[in-house]
């Protein structure tokens, strides 16, 4: 993400979203009752004697409108804000701003400091790059790219590779197995811009798929590691973020990060040391024992949960958004979407 211009004093920030990456992060800035204003589309209104009004071309104008409705849709790339126009014309109807990779909206509005962190967030990890997780076993595999906000699942395959009597017929599957994973991983680097992924898996299928792609698809030599994965699929793919191994490739991945605060966690409530809920979290908070709060990203339009991230910045306690888009999400919202560690235990 890209600030083009800043001006706290009038509540107003222009920003650059430079990836999809920035629409999810626009996505939790964007509130109903902000102002956002910028270039557009619109389509003029054209009068005739017909009961049926013509379709008319589109033209691009210059409008602020009040959001009412947010929509992140991330399988077209495209974060869809609707409200009516305050400043433009047809003031008064409305109108749907589609922001998408590269698009430049001014939002004017009260900003939480929270909000703010955000898009230094997001700005800081404008040039972080995205990786590619395979996790693949004889005739099965999965590719996991692993985003800010979560992992992308864009592609799997499963073949039937005959078994070890069938020797000829295997071979030659086996290989056209390998040949169309190979494909399907040039295909995902250049649609995504990844520079660099891993190949994981339970068993030593990994180790002849690199050794088929060391002879038959040099150009991909020196961009990919080996890890290994217990078991296949999802499971696979979160067993290698959790265990760190994207740090080989990118040392601060936001997913890894997050879903390790939340297995961290999950022992310290073993321990007694965390609390979950919203009535223990604000009691912890009140107590000045919460060192480090995990909240969900879906509950920060939630006033109520608004007013403890408010009395954390008195309290010294760092705060963590997590993503719901990965398991570490889903372990948090089952916890009730909330949870505080503690730096000393509370009865």
């Amino acid at each position: 993400m890209k600030v083009i211009h800043r001006d706290i004093k009038k509540n107003f920030i222009k920003l650059k979203a430079e990836s999809l990456d920035d629409l999810w992060h626009l996505k939790h800035i964007i509130r109903e009752g902000d102002l956002l204003e910028g270039k557009t589309f619109r389509r003029e209104e054209q009068k005739t004697d017909k009961i049926r009004k013509e379709r008319t071309e589109k033209k691009p104008v210059y409008l602020k409108i009040r959001s009412e409705k947010v929509e992140f849709h991330k399988d077209t790339n495209r974060l869809r804000v609707t409200g009516p126009i305050v400043e433009g014309e047809d003031t008064g109807s409305y109108h749907t701003f589609n922001i998408e990779e590269g698009s430049v909206i001014g939002i004017t509005k009260q900003w939480k400091e929270y909000e703010l962190d955000r898009i230094e967030e997001a700005v800081k990890n404008t040039d972080a790059p995205k990786i590619l997780i395979l996790n693949m076993d004889m005739g099965e595999s999965l590719f996991g790219v692993v985003r800010e906000y979560g992992v992308d699942f864009p592609a799997s395959m499963n073949e039937n590779i005959p078994g070890k009597y069938y020797s000829v017929k295997r071979k030659k599957e086996k290989e056209n197995f390998f040949k169309n994973v190979a494909e399907k991983i040039i295909e995902i680097l250049d649609r995504y811009s990844i520079e660099k992924f891993i190949i994981a898996g339970p068993g030593f299928v990994k180790e002849e798929f690199a050794k088929f792609l060391k002879e038959k698809y040099p150009q991909l030599n020196g961009k990919y590691i080996l890890k290994r994965a217990s078991s296949t699929g999802r499971t696979g793919i979160y067993e290698v973020i959790k265990k760190g191994d994207l740090e080989d490739i990118y040392r601060e991945s936001r997913v890894s990060k997050e879903i390790g605060l939340v297995e961290e966690l999950c022992q310290k409530i073993l321990r007694d040391e965390a609390v979950y809920g919203i009535k223990d979290v604000e009691k912890a908070i009140d107590y000045g024992a919460v060192e480090r709060l995990l909240i969900l990203d879906d509950l920060l339009r939630d006033e109520n949960y608004e007013k403890i991230l408010e009395k954390t910045r008195k309290k010294n306690c760092k705060v963590y958004v997590i993503s719901s888009e990965h398991e570490g999400g889903e372990k948090l919202k089952g916890l009730g979407g909330i949870a505080g560690l503690l730096r000393f235990k509370i009865s």
